[in-house]
């Protein structure tokens, strides 16, 4: 090539070099693939999202139903792993490996927590690109993990069921027996269907199994709470008077200004257990409210609120000895046991006058009597065993007496009756009539439920927690629909009976391992019967009589000033706002010892002694949360209502 021919290729090939037409295409052609691999990552995330959403909903489901295999001996974490597989594949429906838009899904582990009640699940799904494929991802994976676990593994429920007398209305305790017995058999057993021929129970299914570590127990109450007559010599009942409460409306001198407990010569004042054995009744169970006395730390705490263990004083818990009334409820006042005997040669004497008619003589009057002679503050057995007797009445009559001659005129005559030895104190006060213990030693005869010295006790005992489902039916079984309305009671009853420490001992620790549920059910709301008689109520409460709190004679045979439910003069409406406050505080001190609380108020709309709205409220904040309350306004709702509660408890939790 010559110089000329040499010259004109390097100049073309300068041009060449500096020439960029074309350059742009070839560069566009090279970016659009990525360009459309990153628009296109978008969509494949957003697949790969909806994939990954898909898989933990399926691998939560799996999570639900395996749970319960961990509890099985021997565990199998393979076989787990195997149905949990079968399970995920079934819902992504994975048929020969992939499922939709090539999506593919393994457990990877499979991990058991046998402590926590736990079951966790890791699986690894993969799914395959269509965009960023073209820059060399063929496919995209992502983890999903899910947790079922009964956080709590063991479940101990303490139904705390109104028995008062207007559960006989509208079939309401019929109804709560049959709800009560379902909710019992969901708790308890694995699988439960309707009864044959009764839509309002349920029974366990055919080769239904016992769910394990559910334990249940029953809380009757009404005005009072039945601890077990088998419970006389425990521990925490008040066999020696130790209680403050132990001699409300009891006295043993004839003389209201003073109660004496103990005198020279080995005397001991009577106690209830004493009491019952002279009445020749059996003590059926019932205890008195601890006093009001204030405890613990919370400002909620008090001895009849709280669970306060019982070991001495006013920590114990009084038997229910329900005192006859001045109107002779269920005894005389004046027996033949109950008169003065004789000691230091008294004597006793008493004028009587009567007055003529047309017809003749009426009947003579007392007009006063004398008492001379006689010892004072003896110790005597020959009327009662180891009676006391104090100060002399303020008059006398005899029950034999020699009498003089009627003297006087046609109009008016006078005559004398005397006895020396023993005889009949009168004078005494209504008072001092209704709380003298000589009476009792004369027997009782013609107890009824609302008669007698177990007046209004709950007829059928607490259920402490138990494993065995026909005990818990058999108590439910037996509850009778009488007597008035006590919610505090119940409800302060059932907290201990989930507690560990006496008086029930069967609840487990207060922990994470246990969950402890309480179910209040009632038909309406707290009653109190206050009257305007020397007692401020109608009837004996677990809290004694009105007058029995803050006396404020310090003499008092009856209290003195220990903090009850009154004071005397309170109206009936005060009487049931305190009851409500108990209810409220014991409430509060459940949930605040980690127990979660139900609440079930029957045709709450009916109440009387407080308004509807008094009493939703009441049982709503009692619960641990509002949708924790229910109220059902018809008795054929008790079953749907205790059964949503017993399957709620049943179910379990995703914990991620």
């Amino acid at each position: 090539m010559g110089a000329r021919a040499m010259h004109r290729f390097l100049s073309l090939a300068r041009r060449f070099g500096r020439d960029e037409r074309g350059v742009f295409a070839v560069l566009f052609g090279l970016m659009a693939i990525v360009l459309v691999a990153l628009a296109g990552a978008v969509v494949d995330y957003v697949a790969l999202e909806q994939a990954r959403n898909r898989s933990q909903v399926a691998l939560d489901a799996a999570a639900l139903a395996l749970q319960p295999l961990i509890f099985e001996e021997p565990l199998n974490t393979a076989d787990i792993k195997t149905k949990a597989q079968a399970l995920l594949r079934d819902r992504l429906g994975i048929v020969s490996g992939t499922g939709q838009f090539g999506v593919t899904a393994e457990v990877a582990d499979v991990q058991v927590n046998i402590e926590d009640g736990s079951l966790l699940l890791v699986a690894e799904m993969d799914m395959p690109t269509n965009f960023i494929s073209l820059v060399g991802v063929p496919s995209m994976s992502a983890q999903v993990r899910s947790e079922a676990t009964r956080k709590k593994l063991k479940l101990e429920v303490v139904m705390v069921l109104d028995n008062s007398g207007s559960m006989q209305w509208e079939s309401r305790m019929t109804r709560l027996v049959e709800a009560a017995r379902c909710a019992t058999y969901i708790l308890m057993y694995d699988k439960v269907v309707d009864a044959p021929g009764n839509s309002n129970t349920c029974v366990p299914a055919t080769g239904a199994k016992l769910v394990a570590d559910v334990r249940v127990g029953i809380v009757p109450f009404t005005m009072f709470v039945n601890v077990g007559s088998g419970n006389a010599n425990a521990s925490w009942i008040d066999k020696t008077g130790a209680s403050s409460i132990h001699y409300d409306n009891f006295d043993n001198d004839d003389d209201e200004d003073r109660l004496v407990l103990s005198w020279t010569g080995g005397y001991s004042f009577p106690k209830r257990q004493t009491l019952f054995s002279a009445s020749g009744e059996s003590w059926r169970g019932c205890v008195e409210a601890r006093p009001h006395v204030k405890t613990g730390t919370l400002s909620t705490e008090y001895l009849d609120t709280a669970d306060t263990a019982p070991v001495s004083g006013d920590t114990l818990f009084v038997p229910l000895f329900s005192p006859d009334t001045a109107n002779n409820n269920y005894v005389t006042d004046s027996p033949a046991v109950c008169d003065r005997p004789s000691n230091g040669n008294p004597r006793c004497e008493f004028y009587e006058q009567r007055t003529s008619n047309w017809w003749g003589w009426n009947t003579p009057t007392v007009t006063g009597s004398k008492i001379t002679g006689g010892s004072v503050d003896f110790i005597s057995n020959s009327l009662y065993p180891n009676g006391f007797y104090g100060a002399k009445p303020p008059g006398c009559s005899c029950r034999n007496p020699t009498y003089t001659n009627w003297s006087g005129n046609s109009s008016v005559q006078t005559r004398t009756g005397s006895c020396t030895g023993s005889y009949i104190p009168t004078g005494l006060s209504e008072r001092e009539l209704q709380e003298r213990i000589c009476k009792y030693y004369d027997g009782v005869s013609g107890s009824s439920f609302s008669r007698g010295p177990n007046a209004d006790c709950t007829r059928t005992p607490i259920l402490p927690l138990t494993a065995t489902p026909a005990t818990v039916i058999s108590t439910i079984n037996n509850m009778q629909a009488e007597g008035g309305t006590n919610i505090h009671m119940g409800t302060v009853w059932g907290m201990r009976a989930l507690s560990p420490t006496e008086p029930f001992t069967q609840g487990g620790a207060y922990d994470e391992a246990i969950s402890k549920v309480m179910i209040i059910m009632t038909d309406g709301e707290n009653t109190a019967y206050q009257t305007n008689n020397m007692n401020g109520s109608a009837y004996n409460s677990a809290y004694g009589f009105p007058y029995n709190s803050q006396n404020t004679n310090a003499n008092s045979t009856s209290g003195g000033n220990v903090t009850r439910l009154g004071p005397l003069n309170a109206t009936n409406a005060q009487l049931v706002t305190q009851m409500n406050e108990r209810t409220a505080q014991t409430c509060a001190n459940a949930k605040a010892a980690g127990i979660t609380v139900y609440t079930i108020g029957l045709a709450t709309n009916t109440v009387t002694q407080s308004t509807p709205a008094v009493v939703q409220a009441l049982l709503t904040n009692c619960a641990s949360t509002p949708d924790r309350a229910r109220f059902p306004t018809a008795s054929s709702e008790l079953k749907a209502t205790f059964e949503a509660i017993a399957n709620d408890l049943s179910a379990l939790r995703l914990a991620q």
